[in-house]
């Protein structure tokens, strides 16, 4: 310390610079270093921002993981249980009894008798179908092949009565049979010799009568028409892919090629082409109505190439459905199939379907339930809130729950006007809130975020979700469309794709008619195989709707069958 204060000067101003200068460079080192915690403070604020961007574009990659997970292995349904179909199942007739049917068809339409007689097999020392070489059953040019001598042959004979066959004053001598035989399908692969019996006169020799026989949806086909039923609705109804129909039938010792299953199924669906549109008329004529689309791959276009073509769904309250098949996913097929639609409209808010109507013709009803599905896949990011929403929306969905709950204890249908007064006693307070909630959190929450997205969507549909106030016909949601299109998601697992416009054409027509039989509790196969016949006779394709046939039709059908079964039955029992 003395060196030091011994090294200071004496003198007074040299005293004052050197504190000045101490000070100056005592400022510097200060400044240096609040400039170092500035730059500190910058970088851990970059950081942090970047920590939170980074976490929440780990969030949205694992939201994302986790729905594609759900999607791809997971259950497709919001709820905790999945819902098992109930299945159509018809009544097991005894075999061969569509034979006697047909006959008895044939008797009533043209008054000759028919009768019918089983052969075990066309030949007594053939090998079992799996040591034979399948026996090829082509509807190509050239000589048709024999068919498999292993089968079964049942044969329906047709005789005109004693009186038609009268000529020259005598009666008319049998010059033989002309026969045509068919493929038929029951619960086993048979061949179905039609022998229509020819009748000439011995006198005059001019005149050759050929008793009428039984209806063929195709001609020169070699499928009848139990066995066309069966294939439509095995590949529509039932999703199975041609290959895979070819497969089960080669193990019968059968080749039926897939092309001619593909072009048989094609050409029996084009021959209901009337039946579909009278169908279309009558379902799209109501003025609550919903709709969806779901995608297809058509493997040629009409560009030629492969693309995603869209197969359009509108249905109405009571279940029957119209499908469409489109090239484009715009407005053509809505303003094709609804250009006259005044009403409302229930949609899952794609814009097309707002901008193909006229705002003051046609309301649109949006769907709570996608509402919800969005809260469901944000709970994986952020549980709370969206258990929130998922509760509030539940709130909605009991109110109607009460009342459809109170009408079954009662045994008996709702109706729109019971709905209706519940609704508007206590569903605008629950929506209140709900509109509330939505508002908060949409300040609370990252707005790219799941959450903020499903907020988002809630609010950009809010008049649309509160439609279902102005009438108790309508529904909360749009998952009456939803199971509409199930089965075509089930299938595109299967069939994979379209194969063209024509393809396209007779799967909506498919779809149509099965989805609409069962769901007015028709059986498909039955109905396929009676209105076939009736179109290829000539019957007002507008009374072979499925709606209209269950009234005009299925009574007498089921009758008939159980008149031809009773007399099975009978001869069993006398034998």
């Amino acid at each position: 310390m003395g060196s030091d204060a011994a090294d200071l000067p004496r003198d007074a101003d040299a005293l004052i610079a050197l504190l000045l200068r101490e000070r100056a460079a005592h400022a510097n080192v200060r400044a240096e270093f609040a400039a170092q915690l500035a730059t500190r403070d910058d970088r851990l604020a970059t950081s942090a921002l970047a920590l939170d961007k980074s976490q929440q574009r780990i969030a949205e990659l694992q939201h994302e993981i986790d729905y594609l997970s759900k999607h791809a292995f997971g259950q497709r349904s919001d709820k905790l249980r999945a819902e098992v179909p109930e299945l159509i199942r018809g009544k097991d007739w005894l075999p061969f009894a569509e034979f006697l049917d047909a006959a008895q068809r044939v008797a009533d339409r043209h008054g000759v008798h028919g009768t019918v007689e089983l052969a075990a097999a066309q030949s007594d020392d053939a090998k079992a179908p799996e040591a034979q070489q399948p026996a090829r059953c082509s509807s190509g040019h050239g000589r048709r092949a024999e068919f498999p001598a292993h089968l079964p042959v049942v044969t329906s004979r047709f005789e005109l009565p004693e009186s038609a066959r009268q000529c020259c004053g005598k009666p008319m001598q049998s010059m033989g049979v002309e026969e045509t035989r068919e493929l038929e399908r029951i619960e086993m692969a048979v061949v179905h010799v039609i022998a229509r019996e020819k009748y000439c006169c011995r006198t005059c020799q001019m005149q050759v009568l050929v008793a009428p026989g039984p209806t063929r949806p195709i001609e020169r086909g070699i499928l009848g028409s139990g066995w066309l039923s069966h294939l439509v609705v095995d590949r529509f109804g039932y999703h199975m892919p041609y290959h895979r129909l070819e497969q089960k039938y080669a193990t019968e010792g059968l080749d039926l090629s897939r092309s001619v299953l593909c072009r048989s199924s094609i050409e029996v669906l084009e021959l209901l082409e009337q039946v579909f549109e009278a169908h279309c008329k009558v379902a799209l004529s109501e003025d609550v109505l919903f709709a969806d689309e779901t995608p297809a791959v058509v493997q040629k276009a009409k560009n030629g190439k492969r693309k995603k073509a869209q197969l359009w769904l509108y249905s109405n309250k009571r279940g029957e459905r119209v499908f469409d098949y489109s090239e484009s996913r715009g407005r053509e097929s809505p303003m094709r199939m609804l250009g006259d639609f005044e009403g409302r409209l229930h949609d899952d808010g794609y814009k097309v379907y707002e901008v193909a109507f006229d705002p003051a013709k046609v309301k649109h009803v949006a769907c709570w339930a996608h509402v919800r599905r969005k809260f469901v896949n944000a709970q994986r990011s952020d549980r709370k809130l969206a258990k929130e929403a998922v509760d509030l929306i539940a709130e909605l969905y009991a109110i109607d729950g009460a009342v459809r709950d109170r009408a079954q204890a009662e045994k008996r249908a709702v109706e729109p006007s019971e709905l209706y007064e519940a609704r508007r006693e206590k569903s605008p307070a629950v929506l209140a809130r709900i509109r509330e909630w939505l508002e908060v959190r949409a300040r609370q929450v990252l707005p790219q975020s799941p959450l903020g997205k499903a907020i988002k969507y809630a609010l950009g549909r809010w008049n649309a979700l509160n439609t279902f106030l102005e009438d108790g016909r309508l529904e909360l949601d749009n998952n009456h469309s939803e199971r509409g299109v199930r089965p075509l998601a089930l299938g595109r697992k299967n069939w994979m794709m379209i194969g063209n416009e024509r393809g396209g054409r007779a799967a909506a027509i498919a779809y149509s008619l099965i989805g609409t039989c069962k769901s007015l509790g028709v059986d498909p196969k039955l109905y396929l195989h009676d209105v076939m016949l009736r179109v290829k006779e000539g019957e007002d394709p507008k009374t072979l709707t499925p709606r209209e046939w269950k009234v005009r039709h299925a009574a007498s059908v089921k009758d008939r069958r159980d008149y031809v079964l009773a007399g099975l039955i009978k001869q069993a029992k006398a034998k």
